[in-house]
């Protein structure tokens, strides 16, 4: 059958948690916009896409800081606008610890094991499922190859938190966002707008 594809190797499995959930959220607001629902909000477990606006105001959301104190913790803040979808990639959610060393579940293709550069990555795209692949494809670059990826992804808005705790973001994304003291911004190349 067409739709159907064999694997050769016994055990072997698809994982597509790089993207099912932006898909699945881009045919949640898809659904809504059918049904004549102009302004809302789907939340995926912190990842969203926004159509429309609040009654006096554009949506406005957080975005967690990696290493806050508890899941409330926030970096910053920014305005989400009719249809774009923020989507973020983070080693703080499914980890353990072991021997001093974090252990998570976005693991880095070239080396087989959890990537190390970064400890979160958030992208805004009008697709989420673009915005999701995005985010995992930026947090396993890090911040050397950050602006590079993302220029080939055509993603103008993202920010990165190395692996130290430094912030690197497009020019684009540090004008949108609140909240957010610039001292904590990297200063490096990767600030560039792609």
């Amino acid at each position: 059958m067409a739709d159907t594809l064999n694997l050769p190797h016994a055990g072997a499995r698809f994982n597509f948690g790089a993207s099912a959930k932006g898909r699945a959220v881009d045919l949640r607001i898809s659904r809504l916009i059918e049904a004549g629902i102009h302004n809302a909000i789907v939340n995926a477990g912190g990842d969203l896409k926004a159509i429309g606006q609040r009654p006096d105001r554009a949506w406005r959301v957080g975005i967690r800081s990696p290493r806050g104190a508890n899941q409330t913790s926030m970096l910053a803040s920014l305005e989400v606008a009719d249809g774009e979808a923020v989507f973020t990639s983070g080693d703080y959610e499914r980890y353990f610890e072991f021997e001093g060393r974090r252990y998570h579940h976005i693991i880095d293709p070239h080396t087989g094991y959890p990537a190390s550069g970064a400890q979160s990555a958030t992208v805004i795209d009008r697709s989420a499922e673009h915005a999701d692949a995005a985010a995992t494809a930026l947090f396993i670059a890090g911040a050397v190859d950050a602006a590079k990826i993302m220029q080939s992804m055509q993603i103008k808005d993202w920010l990165l938190v190395d692996s130290q705790g430094a912030i690197h973001a497009s020019a684009s994304m540090k004008a949108r966002l609140h909240g957010l003291n610039e001292n904590g911004l990297a200063d490096s190349q990767d600030n560039r707008e792609p």
